[in-house]
């Protein structure tokens, strides 16, 4: 069975500097589904039938988990030193 295109994304240019760490993460959870950045956002496929509504919400999931990972590190940071201290 050949691989086919199971989903492509649109993703906010807002949000694309989240898109390899989440690719990271969605690689882990779907290791059967290969996960491509585009011009826009994220195409998947694969040769396994899967719900395009779960891929979209996963990956919508994943790359804004990773925007409030990232915007919050500095805070995560600057606590952990408080309570080296």
């Amino acid at each position: 069975m050949s691989p086919k295109t199971l989903a492509n994304i649109s993703v906010s240019p807002e949000f694309h500097e989240f898109i390899p760490a989440a690719i990271m993460r969605l690689k882990y959870i779907f290791p059967d589904i290969a996960i491509e950045t585009t011009e826009n956002g994220i195409k998947l496929t694969g040769t396994n039938e899967i719900d395009e509504l779960r891929l979209e919400r996963e990956v919508i999931y994943h790359i804004y988990r990773e925007k409030i990972f990232q915007q919050t590190l500095p805070m995560r940071r600057d606590l952990y030193q408080m309570l080296a201290m």
